[in-house]
C-alpha cells in the first residue's frame, strides 16, 4: 500500500507540474499577445513566420531607400531651381546691357553682377547633402567636384558615375545627376557643348565689349574700313548698299585687304571698294551716296566671347572732302555680342528644365513606389498577424478553465493523500 500511495503522489505531482507549465505558457501568450512563442508551438507556422519577417525587413529597407532617394532628388531639384533663377537674372541683365542708352559704367556694373553669378553657380555645383557628400561629383562623393585653377578656369574633378538605390527587388532609382554633363555640356544653339561657367564668362566679356563696339557699323556715302586680324581663316559679314544686301565671305591670312576688296566689288550691292595709299585701309563708296551697313561679322576660330577681342572691323564715316564724321565704330565678331549670349542662356534654360523634368519623373515614380511598398508591407503584416497574434478571448477562457480544473484536482489530491487503510476499511 505504501508503494501505491507513493506512485500516486508522484503521478499527481507530475501532472500538476505539467499543468503549471501549460498555465505559464497561456499566461505568457496572453501577456505578449503572441500565439507562437517558440518553434515547438507551431513548427510549420514558425517557418512561415520567419520567411514573412525576412520579407517585411526587406520591404522596410526598400521604404528607407525610397525616402533617401526622395530626399536626395528634392535637394537636387532645389539646387537646379537656384541655377535656373540665376540664369533668369542673367537673361534680364543681358537684355539691359544690350540697350544703347547704357553707358560704360552701367555696363560695368552689370558685368560685375554677372561675375558674382559665376561664383553663385560654383557654389550650387559644389552643393552637399546633410551627410557632407557632394551632389554632383559622381561616385567621388567625398571630392569637391568643381575647382577653380590659378588662371580662374573651373575644372571638373568628379567622375561620370550616377548613384542609385534599390527600391524593390527588380528596380533601382538613380539619385544623382552627372555633374560634368549638367554644368559643362550644355547644347548651344549650333549644337556645340557649352560650359555654364564659360558661358557666364562670355556674358561678362560681351557686356564689357559692348561698351566699345556696336552691333552693326553704318555710314552714308563714303567710309574707311580697317581690320585687326589675329585669327587667320574665313571672315564673313553682311554688306548692305543701295542695291541690296550680300554676304561677303573670304579667306584672310594676314593684313592684306585685297581679298576683301575683291569680294565686295563682286557683291553687286552698289558699294565699291578701293585700297588707300597706305595699303591697309579700304575705302567704301556707295554708288548713289546712300547708306551702307556692315553686320553679322563671323571670324574663324572665335567660338566664344573674348576678354580682349582679337579680330574686328573699324569703320570711320567720312564726307565728300575726306573729313572724318563722328567717331570710329568697332564691329566685333558675333560671339562678342550680348545678343549671341542670349541664345546661350536660352539653351541653358532648356538644359536645366530637361534635367528638372528628369528629376520630376523620378520623384513621381518614387511616389508610386511608396504606395506599392506600403500596400505590400500591410499585406505581409496581416499575414504575420494571422500567424503570430493570439486569440486573447480564447486564451483567457482556456486559462480560466485550466485554473478551475487544477484547483479541483489539487483539492481532491489533498483529501485522497490524507486517507489511510482504516479509512478504507470503514
Amino acid at each position: 500500500m505504501q508503494i501505491s500511495s507513493k506512485l500516486f503522489n508522484q503521478q499527481q505531482l507530475k501532472q500538476f507540474s505539467s499543468t503549471t507549465e501549460e498555465l505559464q505558457d497561456l499566461q505568457n501568450k496572453i501577456a505578449t499577445g503572441e500565439n507562437i512563442l517558440r518553434a515547438s508551438d507551431d513548427p510549420v507556422g514558425s517557418v512561415e513566420l520567419s520567411g514573412l519577417n525576412v520579407v517585411k525587413k526587406q520591404i522596410e529597407q526598400y521604404e528607407r531607400n525610397v525616402n533617401s532617394a526622395n530626399d536626395r532628388l528634392t535637394l537636387l531639384d532645389k539646387n537646379l531651381e537656384n541655377l535656373s533663377n540665376i540664369m533668369v537674372r542673367a537673361q534680364e541683365l543681358l537684355i539691359q546691357a544690350s540697350s544703347d542708352v547704357l553707358g560704360a559704367s552701367d555696363r560695368e556694373s552689370i558685368a560685375l553682377e554677372i561675375d558674382e553669378m559665376k561664383e553663385e553657380i560654383l557654389s550650387v555645383a559644389n552643393a552637399q547633402d546633410s551627410n557632407g557628400s557632394y551632389l554632383f561629383s559622381g561616385y567621388k562623393t567625398s571630392i569637391i567636384p568643381f575647382v577653380k585653377d590659378i588662371a580662374g578656369s573651373i575644372n571638373y574633378k568628379g567622375d561620370r558615375g550616377i548613384a542609385s538605390l534599390s527600391i524593390s527587388e527588380s528596380r533601382v532609382m538613380e539619385t544623382t545627376l552627372d555633374g560634368g554633363t549638367l554644368f559643362q555640356a550644355v547644347k548651344g544653339p549650333t549644337g556645340e557643348n557649352v560650359s555654364v561657367f564659360q558661358m557666364l564668362e562670355d556674358i561678362s566679356y560681351s557686356i564689357r565689349t559692348a561698351s566699345g563696339g556696336v552691333n552693326s557699323v553704318k555710314a552714308t556715302g563714303v567710309a574707311e574700313l580697317t581690320f585687326e586680324n589675329k585669327n587667320p581663316g574665313t571672315w564673313s559679314f553682311d554688306l548692305t548698299g543701295n542695291l541690296g544686301t550680300a554676304t561677303i565671305t573670304t579667306e584672310i591670312t594676314g593684313e592684306d585687304p585685297s581679298e576683301f576688296v575683291k569680294q565686295i566689288n563682286l557683291s553687286s550691292t552698289g558699294v565699291t571698294a578701293t585700297i588707300n595709299e597706305d595699303g591697309k585701309t579700304i575705302k567704301l563708296t556707295d554708288s548713289v551716296n546712300g547708306p551702307m551697313e556692315i553686320k553679322n561679322l563671323s571670324v574663324y576660330g572665335i567660338n566664344s566671347a573674348q576678354k580682349n577681342p582679337s579680330s574686328f572691323f573699324q569703320v570711320q564715316p567720312i564726307d565728300g572732302s575726306g573729313n572724318s564724321i563722328g567717331s570710329i565704330q568697332k564691329l566685333f565678331d558675333n560671339n562678342q555680342l550680348p545678343s549671341k549670349q542670349l541664345d546661350n542662356v536660352a539653351s541653358t534654360q532648356v538644359h536645366i528644365s530637361n534635367n528638372r523634368g528628369e528629376i520630376g519623373a523620378r520623384t513621381n515614380s518614387l511616389t508610386r513606389q511608396t504606395e506599392l511598398l506600403a500596400n505590400r508591407r500591410l499585406g505581409v503584416e496581416k499575414d504575420v498577424s494571422d500567424l503570430k497574434d493570439a486569440d486573447l478571448a480564447a486564451l483567457v477562457t482556456n486559462l480560466q478553465s485550466m485554473l478551475t480544473s487544477m484547483q479541483a484536482s489539487q483539492q481532491s489530491f489533498v483529501k485522497i493523500s490524507q486517507l489511510n487503510l482504516f479509512d478504507y476499511l470503514r
